[in-house]
């Protein structure tokens, strides 16, 4: 009985032994486990953050940096102002056809009409770093002024008045723009030069409400046949920009326009006879523009 105690004491002992080794070794498993799991963690995240910040080029696709977009070369443009008349001829005067104290006055264009205004519409495209082509539609319009536009055999005026100037047409030319410039107030803007040609529908013109010595002699006269003449102008002006495809700005320039036919239906054998001979037209514009960039 005691050599059983002895015995089942012994085996005790030497389990105890064998389950604290056991229990031991299965603890440094699994620590040596854990760390190995960390380590291989770590590395793995670092890796997959190297490769996120570098766009996942090795391997992956899911990720890629996004380009940066080029300013297109398209605009669109409009402008809207006044047209002022410098140069010219609205009447041609005569040397008194019937009667040598009948004369009629050389007028200008200046003085035949009241400040007209101009609407230009149209498109840019850009050709190299400076230069553009432009394609323009435009309309314009001015009123003709009442006046006296020569004396009778008594000395008595003459009055009449032409009929509204009124022209549509297109227009194409090259832009170059100088660059970018600083002045106060406006700090950076963009100065140009522009260079057009074109054509012209103008309408017919009639000389109305003639009067001598204050009696009407006639409702009006046919002056001048309508129809198509060329246009030239050279402008130059500049631009601010006010967002990323917005800008407005300010042109000014000279611009002639082309003399239509006479219409001698009405003036023929009267003393009016021969003073049809103008039509051409010299102005500066003054511009307020605005530009959008696609």
């Amino acid at each position: 009985m005691v050599h059983c105690k002895i015995m089942v004491g012994f085996l005790l002992t030497n389990m105890k032994g064998k389950i604290m080794r056991i229990l031991f070794c299965s603890a440094a498993a699994i620590m040596l486990s854990g760390c190995s799991w960390i380590a291989n963690t770590h590395s793995h995240g670092h890796y997959n953050g190297h490769n996120t910040q570098s766009g996942m080029h090795q391997g992956g696709s899911s990720y890629t940096t996004p380009r940066l977009r080029k300013p297109s070369k398209l605009s669109f443009t409009g402008s809207l102002g006044t047209d002022m008349v410098v140069g010219g001829h609205a009447i041609t005067g005569n040397d008194g056809v019937f009667n040598a104290a009948t004369r009629v006055h050389h007028v200008s264009m200046q003085d035949a009409y009241k400040l007209g205004w101009r609407a230009d519409l149209g498109g840019a495209y850009q050709i190299g770093k400076k230069n553009e082509i432009l394609l323009n539609g435009f309309y314009q319009q001015a009123s003709g002024k009442d006046r006296t536009i020569g004396r009778d055999v008594s000395g008595m005026p003459l009055e009449a008045r032409l009929s509204n100037y009124k022209a549509f047409g297109v227009e194409t030319g090259l832009r170059h723009n100088v660059g970018a410039t600083k002045i106060p107030l406006l700090k950076t803007i963009k100065p140009y030069v522009e260079a057009r040609i074109g054509l012209a529908k103008l309408s017919d013109i009639d000389l109305l409400d003639v009067r001598v010595a204050g009696v009407a002699s006639s409702a009006n006269y046919a002056y001048y046949k309508g129809g198509w003449v060329p246009t030239v102008s050279g402008m130059v002006g500049f631009e601010k920009p006010v967002s990323k495809h917005m800008s407005v700005g300010l042109e000014t320039g000279l611009r002639y326009i082309g003399s239509v036919s006479s219409d001698d239906t009405d003036v023929t054998g009267s003393f009016l006879e021969g003073t049809n001979g103008g039509s051409s037209r010299w102005s500066v514009p003054l511009q307020i523009r605005g530009r959008y960039k696609f």
